[in-house]
Formats: C-alpha cells, sequence, structure tokens
C-alpha cells in the first residue's frame, strides 16, 4: 500500500453524497437499469442521477454494464461495505 493515503481522497471522497450512497445501496439489492433508479424518491433529476454515476464509475465503486445499466464491480464490493460499516458510528 502506498505511504501517501491522501490518494486514495478522490475514491473516498465520491462515497461522501447521500445520493451516491442511496444509488449504490440501490445497485447493492438488485436495481440495475437508471429507469429503476429513477424510480425512487429523492435522488433529483435523470441529469442528476447520470452526474453521480459517472462520479462512482470514474471513482471505480461502479462499472457499467450495457446502455444505462451498472453494477458494483465484484472485486469493489466488500471494499465498499467495509467503508460503509466503517464509517457508522
Amino acid at each position: 500500500m502506498s505511504s501517501d493515503w491522501s490518494e486514495t481522497a478522490e475514491t473516498l471522497g465520491a462515497l461522501g453524497h447521500p445520493v451516491r450512497l442511496r444509488l449504490i445501496q440501490a445497485l447493492a439489492e438488485g436495481r440495475t437499469a437508471v429507469t429503476e433508479l429513477m424510480e425512487l424518491e429523492g435522488l433529483g433529476t435523470t441529469g442528476q442521477i447520470y452526474h453521480h454515476l459517472r462520479q462512482l464509475v470514474s471513482a471505480g465503486w461502479l462499472e457499467t454494464t450495457g446502455r444505462g445499466r451498472y453494477q458494483i464491480p465484484p472485486s469493489r464490493l466488500v471494499p465498499l461495505l467495509v467503508v460503509v460499516a466503517g464509517a457508522r458510528r
């Protein structure tokens, strides 16, 4: 592991928004299409949802699986759950 932990700031920062966490939670629960995500309340407009999804893809927390479809990469699921569990008080 790199001795400079600041390199992880962007990756961790992508999780620092409530809408992004809600999107990840919905994907972990089985939703995969943007159309399914848009049905959830409080996530904003379609454009805002795509913005958040792009941020999560850029940080490596999500990947696209087709047009308008996303998933948590299998290799990122356990690290994601560890981060979320570690952030709880």
